[in-house]
């Protein structure tokens, strides 16, 4: 999921400025701040809003094991927000986020913790934990940042124009 502010003007304008102002490395830090401090509402929506996505038991287990990592890139005319979503599961197994965000949800059967009979003429039996594929609500990541993504460009649009009157010297 990628959030652009594409405000041209503004951000153009401290982009240029932001080359020849003396005090280019801590203008730039404090832009990049004013934007890492704007994502985590967009994280804190895919938290919140997971429940109506997923089922409640699996919710449980996803949660705390999510991370979203954030990247910036300020170039040109535009700000690029990318944050990344994994999870891992039981045995550091990486779980299927990508699946879960296409509303693809699998699992084992409930119930299946051990092997059926085994012997020669019931192999098929013998399968432990079979898993199935369940259809869950599509977009559980996306959804929920987009919905969040108008009040994440104000707050970087803010930072913009904060550098921007520094920069100025207001």
């Amino acid at each position: 999921m990628q959030v652009q502010v594409t405000g041209g003007d503004r951000f153009r304008v401290v982009a240029r400025r932001l080359r020849t102002a003396a005090d280019r490395k801590d203008l730039t830090r404090e832009l990049r701040k004013g934007i890492l401090d704007a994502v985590p509402a967009l994280k804190d929506a895919v938290r919140e809003a997971a429940p109506g996505y997923l089922p409640d038991r699996y919710v449980t287990e996803l949660l705390p094991s999510l991370r979203m990592t954030t990247s910036t890139t300020t170039t040109g005319d535009q700000v690029t927000v990318r944050i990344s979503a994994t999870a891992k599961g039981q045995g550091g197994n990486a779980r299927q986020v990508g699946d879960l965000e296409a509303g693809v949800l699998r699992h084992p059967v409930y119930g299946r913790t051990r092997a059926l009979k085994r012997h020669a003429l019931h192999r098929a039996t013998s399968m432990k934990n079979p898993w199935v594929v369940q259809a869950v609500k599509s977009g559980f990541v996306t959804e929920p940042m987009t919905g969040a993504a108008p009040a994440v460009r104000a707050e970087i649009e803010a930072a913009v124009d904060r550098v921007l009157n520094k920069i100025s010297g207001g």
